[in-house]
């Protein structure tokens, strides 16, 4: 036939005529054979030219011609010849021999690609039982080789390499590295796992260190492969000051996974003293959309996080938390622990044990209109330090919230938005100083806020928007005093320029009568992009010291 069409969608056997029984394969099945042209010649030859395609298994096999020879079950292969062999396997060759069910054979003047990442051209390929590949004359290199920069940034030249396709491994016999056409080093055996693989007991790549407090040294670390969802990193760092072994686990379970890491030491810094670490953390989808959190950090000494530049932290923090965040509601139980590396603090002194829980949640009443917020907070502290005052205080907090707010859009495109809530706190100290209030304190806010957006768009699609903003905002000025433990570090920007109050914490309240008042610009830029700028001040009825 003189046209390519599917002119042949022949379903063969590739034991075809008289092969023995004993060359079948038992998963041995059917073939798909495409070709232009498709010819018997005598009893138990096959011939496909143009276009020739073989289907079998994952295996697929393209070629401008194929010859079948049902005496003894092989196939010759005229190429150009492209063999795919599942999802990671590239074959390129000028032509082949193999056998029937594509098992063994050998590919001449082939390259070799695996997961698009590594290429090995090699003078011959047998590929044996179809698990391994042999490669004769060999190079592996990058994928990335092309007419501008035919010298690959690195290459390994063997007299031979065998790719071992079921443990995922690659074996090279008197291997060179070149690294910009220049060798390296030598090597008479190697071995090294193919791109497929991405987990595997073995030894990692070493690194080189040098502080100036250890010196030289170097890191080997050895992997351990745990079953599919768990594995073990044991690094020992050995230099002239130091003998450390380093640990990392890790493990992943249907909803959720752990990892923790450590570090145990001698070293000259500190003689006879042992030194390490320990940071762990963990994350666990629960039923209900509940998230359970849990974090650990402890260092042995200030110092030794820094010494070995594990972590640059100056506070420790540990804790578990439990927690769910819905479109309308927030919940967040959580427990920690402070530790204090820094010289400066005392951990007698700091609030090292702390207890929160929030539970936030939003309605939207028909009714009324708006939204309808509720909170409740509850936040306790403890110092293990016996003086009173800053130096000792235990504060135990519970605060309830309720507060609603309502916008409206008027005509004239300004949008106006009233806003009204009811903080209500109760506080117990001990080991407090004389004076300091215990109880229940009440403060009522009220806010009335008028915005009038411009927007304009440009030819080229930009968008400017600018909004001036006027704020009306009272607070009750009735205070108590509450020891400041949470919002002694008060911040002033756009972000809560238009806020209630700009106190970070709960024990503070902005207070007294207040009219907030700026304009902001905004260019939206169709790529993507914006860019802003916002300006504003604070008008006070009375100054009251905050």
């Amino acid at each position: 036939m003189t046209f390519r069409a599917l002119i042949l969608l022949l379903l063969v056997t590739l034991t075809f005529g008289s092969a023995p029984v004993g060359a079948q394969t038992p998963d041995s099945g059917a073939a798909t054979l495409v070709a232009d042209k498709v010819w018997v010649d005598g009893k138990d030859t096959l011939t496909a030219e143009g276009h020739v395609e073989i289907l079998y298994g994952e295996t697929r096999i393209k070629a401008s011609r194929i010859i079948y020879s049902g005496t003894d079950g092989s196939l010759q292969i005229d190429g150009p010849i492209t063999l795919i062999d599942g999802e990671d396997i590239l074959i390129l060759a000028n032509s082949a021999q193999m056998d029937g069910d594509l098992r063994n054979g050998i590919l001449r003047g082939a390259r070799m690609v695996l997961n698009q990442q590594v290429q090995l051209a090699a003078a011959e390929i047998n590929r044996v039982d179809g698990r391994y590949t042999q490669l004769y004359k060999t190079v592996a290199s990058s994928c990335q080789v092309c007419a501008n920069n035919p010298v690959p940034l690195w290459q390994i030249r063997a007299r031979r390499i065998i790719h071992d396709q079921l443990e995922r491994q690659l074996y090279f016999d008197d291997a060179v590295l070149q690294v910009a056409g220049v060798p390296v080093f030598y090597l008479p055996r190697l071995r090294l796992p193919d791109p497929t693989l991405k987990r595997a007991t073995g030894f990692l790549v070493p690194t080189f260190k040098s502080t100036s407090k250890l010196g030289w040294g170097i890191k080997v670390p050895y992997f351990i492969k745990l079953g599919d969802h768990a594995d073990i990193t044991l690094t020992p760092y050995l230099s002239a000051s130091t003998t450390t072994m380093e640990l990392r686990f890790r493990r992943a379970f249907r909803t959720g996974d752990i990892s923790f890491e450590s570090a145990f030491t001698h070293d000259d810094i500190r003689p006879g003293q042992d030194r390490g670490y320990f940071f762990g953390q963990g994350r666990f989808d629960l039923p209900r959309d509940f998230v359970l959190k849990f974090n650990i950090e402890t260092s042995s000494d200030r110092d030794y996080l820094l010494d070995y530049g594990y972590s640059n932290k100056d506070r420790l923090e540990s804790g578990i938390e439990l927690s769910r965040a819905r479109r309308d509601e927030l919940i967040v139980a959580e427990a920690l622990h402070y530790h204090s590396l820094r010289s400066t603090e005392n951990n007698d002194t700091l609030p090292t044990v702390v207890g929160n829980l929030v539970y936030h949640r939003r309605y939207h009443p028909d009714n009324i209109g708006g939204e309808l917020g509720l909170r409740f907070d509850a936040h306790s502290h403890y110092r293990t330090s016996s003086l009173a005052g800053d130096s000792g205080r235990d504060l135990t907090r519970a605060s309830f919230r309720l507060d609603w707010k309502r916008g409206w859009t008027l005509r004239n495109g300004m949008v106006a938005s009233v806003l009204g809530e009811v903080n209500a706190d109760y506080y117990n100290i001990e080991q407090g100083l004389p004076g300091e209030f215990n109880g229940t304190h009440i403060t009522p806010a009220a806010m009335v806020e008028l915005r009038w957006p411009f927007v304009k768009t440009t030819r080229l699609g930009a968008s400017h928007v600018i909004e001036p903003v006027v704020q009306l905002v009272w607070t009750d000025t009735n205070s108590v005093n509450i020891p400041d433990e949470d919002s002694r570090l008060v911040e002033f920007d756009q972000a809560n320029l238009f806020s209630l109050s700009r106190f970070p914490g709960a024990d503070r309240y902005e207070r007294g009568f207040r009219a907030n008042v700026g304009v902001s610009w905004t260019r939206y830029d169709p790529t993507g992009w914006s860019l802003g700028l916002t300006v504003g001040r604070i008008f006070r009825e009375k100054d009251l010291g905050q």
